[in-house]
């Protein structure tokens, strides 16, 4: 067939699962002292993010292209005004790729702010840190930013970069180092059926402990959430020392061996 008369390559549209409801956002505040009007494009917001973090991002209408070959697309789900000042949002971006990921795979962005703006640039800042290395060091025979590792049938794990945040942050005696690979090694018995297929999967890890003892886990799989891995967490912080409040968090990618040539 005539290369005229081909339908352009289209990038895939969200996924069923994804709640995102649009890339622009118009909301009405309004307190003791005044009404106003905020609103952002959540294309533009992200690529600006993401540029300024030194990557390179183009916004096509409604989403931001990679020079590696991704393509993003940010949406909302839910814009939240606090009592006083501020704004709690939440949002998501589904990443694509033609070779690693042509459906798409997406992950929730839950933020805060002075305003709208500022809330979804934080909540793009954080997805950038934490969730991009994996899409990036996927690409690439070896990695650059995490720490990978192989388990059969010929898959490869890539842990992005973890985050452990506590209000006591000393050495404990006896206390195993919180390391690049502990939150999914030590629940990988979650995981076992992510391993025998040939498709990408990105897991997103965390895990809560409140200074009373109280757990909370959130365990979700290409954006959609994995109950068994929530209650292996749950699991897997009641043997942690006593630091008080703490979480841990982590985004992780399972893929088939790596890209040669790249």
């Amino acid at each position: 067939m005539l290369s005229w008369f081909r339908r352009p390559d289209r990038p895939p549209s969200p996924v069923p699962e994804n709640p995102g409801r649009g890339h622009t956002v118009l909301v009405a505040f309004r307190n003791a002292q005044r009404s106003w009007e905020e609103t952002d494009d959540l294309a533009t917001s992200l690529a600006a993010t993401l540029n300024a973090l030194g990557h390179k991002a183009t916004v096509k209408r409604e989403r931001v292209e990679l020079d590696n070959g991704f393509t993003l697309l940010p949406q909302v789900v839910n814009v939240e005004p606090l009592e006083n000042a501020g704004v709690n949002t939440v949002t998501t971006i589904q990443a694509s790729h033609p070779t690693l990921i042509p459906r798409g795979v997406f992950e929730f962005q839950h933020s805060s702010g002075a305003d709208l703006r500022s809330s979804f640039a934080a909540g793009f800042k954080g997805w950038a840190e934490l969730d991009l290395p994996v899409f990036v060091d996927a690409l690439r025979p070896g990695p650059t930013t995490c720490m990978t590792a192989t388990m059969e049938p010929n898959r490869r794990l890539i842990f992005g970069p973890p985050v452990q945040m506590a209000q006591r942050n000393g050495p404990i005696r006896g206390d195993h180092d919180f390391c690049p690979c502990c939150l999914f090694t030590r629940n990988v018995e979650a995981f076992g059926g992510l391993l025998g297929d040939e498709h990408f999967h990105g897991i997103h890890l965390f895990v809560s402990r409140d200074a009373q003892g109280h757990i909370e886990a959130d365990c979700r799989v290409n954006g959609i959430d994995l109950p068994a891995g929530a209650a292996a967490l749950l699991r897997y912080a009641q043997d942690w020392p006593d630091r008080g409040a703490e979480y841990r968090k982590q985004y992780v990618g399972i893929q088939m061996q790596a890209p040669a040539g790249s």
